[in-house]
């Protein structure tokens, strides 16, 4: 079945989603919609084409600045840099370990780089769960603080050079 991604909508049965992880199942229920609002966050989410409003994952994503300390690869860089935050990424129980995931990161760095095009971003950030979720994003080129290792970064530039 094809998926795909769009912003969140009023219409999205948001209740049925259950990704195993009670935290982002209930950020997903109750707090999406209220950041989006409040412009907070935007969140996108994975529909299937058949049943878009059946909501299969999702993302969302904030502005934020982040330290530079802790960055291994830091060059020059200012105390402080802007920043997207990858604030929620999530899977349906149903549909893991069949690459929603991962396509859900590229939508996400996808959007990040069309940001940064628009405005100055440096890094996107993601605060992992655990260490899986961290190996995860590990994969796909994120690296680990040295200071807080549940933290992750990639820089906008190794993003435009994929």
């Amino acid at each position: 079945m094809e998926v795909q991604i769009r912003k969140l909508s009023a219409d999205d049965d948001r209740n049925r989603f259950d990704c195993g992880v009670a935290s982002l199942n209930d950020w997903l229920q109750k707090t999406a919609s209220q950041h989006e609002k409040k412009n907070l966050t935007r969140t996108y989410v994975a529909v299937l084409a058949d049943k878009p409003d059946a909501i299969v994952g999702y993302y969302a994503l904030a502005a934020t600045s982040i330290e530079t300390e802790g960055i291994s690869a830091k060059s020059r860089l200012p105390r402080k840099v802007a920043a997207v935050l990858l604030a929620r990424l999530a899977v349906d129980t149903k549909r893991k370990g069949k690459g929603l995931g991962e396509y859900l990161l590229a939508h996400a760095l996808d959007t990040v780089i069309v940001t940064a095009e628009t405005i100055g971003i440096q890094c996107v950030v993601v605060d992992a769960i655990d260490d899986r979720a961290a190996g995860f994003y590990e994969k796909y080129g994120f690296v680990r603080l040295t200071n807080d290792p549940l933290r992750l970064v990639l820089p906008v530039a190794t993003i435009s050079q994929a």
